[in-house]
């Protein structure tokens, strides 16, 4: 992406010379009247809801020191710097840990609080995206929102009203999404038990209105979020399927204080691999010589304990491009900015944007741009971050993979979109052939939850010579009914 197109763009030109705003129009939050499937659903004429506060431009929103114009720079500064890029390859090893600002190091995961723009509203930001068969003639697309929700917080948690939630679908691998289905929450309604709920509506979208961030398409849902601690509620989907959306366990899982002490250490320049579980090595400082890279995995889930807020639809494969058809799929979430839509957040495969992006505003232009975008802006720094990895297997005596094979990977990286073959039963990573673990072998294909991502990862970026954190399961079993995700904590 040039620079001159991203300054083109009408929401980095606002970004801090327009006014502040006054909040949408109240109608905007009113909860909808529900209607046939099919139809347009109007607010409800007994039952108004005020939307929050909203702030009307990107400054409100995005700190002075992220601004567009020194992202833009600080990226092609970053381009020129060879030592930056070695830098970015230390960072790929760290994995899911980032600092905001002076403040404590916060967790980061598959997409967890990956960028300074998500960090402002957990409601929109993007964890985790699965697409996954179910059955011979339908496949299920989930995301998750709120990350790290505490079960004491988890009746408190829910969704952005007037926010875009959307699954992107690209049925010819082009980067551009041609089928959207989109999802919008209005404000929180109490029952008289004291549960609390909002109504949702789900449309799909088809050609050019799919790439664009717009409350447009044919309505397919009608429903109301499951509460906290109470009966699942589950919405028809009109042509076949079912939508829901509330509280769940989170389903990633991963050592985060292994990769964090891996990081420290990697950038202090050790180079001995050591092993997992060294409890006497791993009490040394991270800056220590001596310390090992491996030493602090003890194979607990960092994650473990923590709910999420989803969306789940189960769909007939005809309505994602046909069983056989590989797609790419892509999870967006936007807001409501000046009578439009802008988006905050994006994901695919877990940890692109935590991984291959090290700085706050590498990471924050990714989670507003868009599959085509990718290979322009991240192409050289995952080369050199794969680069990176080879060292380290270097120091180590382990075979490394060559130039050809690390270009080959960064091209099936990027553009980053979750390539599914709708109706294929194989998971996130498998080997073909022969079955054994090698690059030759490996096949992506969507992700279910019990897919270990981090895992296949690990290997994918050590040539297969690391292929596990230590925490090989969830905390909780996955249900084999939907939404196919655990009750929350």
């Amino acid at each position: 992406m040039q620079n001159v197109a991203w300054r083109s763009h009408p929401w980095a030109l606002q970004s801090r010379t327009t006014p502040r705003k006054s909040p949408g129009n109240a109608s905007d939050c009113e909860a909808p009247k529900p209607g046939p499937l099919g139809r347009e659903e109007g607010p409800s004429s007994t039952a108004v809801y005020r939307c929050p506060p909203t702030r009307g431009i990107l400054s409100d929103w995005v700190p002075a020191e992220h601004g567009l114009d020194s992202s833009l720079e600080e990226l092609d500064l970053m381009h020129s710097r060879r030592t930056a890029a070695i830098a970015i390859g230390l960072l790929m090893l760290a994995g899911l840990v980032a600092a905001a600002g002076t403040g404590p190091i916060l967790v980061t995961g598959a997409d967890h609080l990956d960028s300074p723009l998500v960090k402002i509203d957990g409601r929109i930001d993007l964890t985790d995206l699965y697409a996954f068969r179910w059955g011979l003639n339908s496949s299920v697309l989930a995301l998750n929102v709120n990350p790290l929700t505490s079960p004491a917080s988890t009746k408190f948690a829910y969704f952005r009203p007037g926010a875009l939630y959307e699954f992107k679908i690209d049925t010819n691998l082009d980067g551009r999404a041609d089928v959207a289905y989109r999802v919008r929450f209005f404000n929180l309604q109490s029952k008289t038990d004291g549960s609390r709920f909002q109504t949702y509506i789900v449309k799909r979208a088809t050609g050019a209105a799919a790439n664009r961030h717009e409350w447009t398409g044919t309505t397919i849902a009608v429903g109301s979020t499951t509460a906290y601690g109470h009966t699942l509620r589950i919405a028809p989907v009109l042509g076949g399927g079912k939508a829901f959306a509330g509280p769940r366990d989170d389903p990633f899982y991963f050592d985060l204080v292994g990769f964090k002490h891996l990081k420290e250490r990697l950038l202090a320049g050790s180079t001995t691999l050591g092993a997992p579980g060294e409890t006497a090595n791993c009490a040394l400082a991270d800056t220590d010589p001596s310390a090992h890279l491996l030493a602090c995995f003890t194979g607990t889930d960092t994650f473990a304990g923590t709910n999420v807020s989803s969306i789940v639809l189960q769909l007939p494969n005809g309505m994602i491009g046909g069983s056989g058809h590989t797609i790419g799929i892509w999870a967006t979430t936007s807001m409501q900015i000046d009578g439009g839509y802008q988006q905050i957040d994006r994901m695919a495969r877990p940890a692109i944007n935590t991984v291959f992006n090290v700085t706050d505003a590498q990471k924050d232009i990714a989670n507003v741009t868009g599959p085509r975008d990718d290979r322009t802006q991240m192409l050289a720094r995952t080369k050199a971050v794969l680069g990176a990895f080879n060292n380290v297997l270097t120091s180590n005596s382990l075979s490394a993979y060559s130039a050809a094979q690390i270009d080959a990977i960064a091209h099936v990286l990027l553009p980053d979109e979750l390539t599914y073959k709708v109706a294929d039963g194989h998971g996130f990573a498998w080997f073909a052939g022969n079955g054994s673990a090698s690059l030759a072998n490996l096949r992506l294909n969507g992700r279910r939850p019990i897919d270990d991502v981090i895992n296949a990862e690990f290997g994918l970026v050590t040539n297969f010579h690391i292929t596990s954190d230590g925490v090989d399961a969830n905390d909780v079993a996955f249900p084999g009914t939907f939404p196919y995700l655990a009750a929350p904590h």
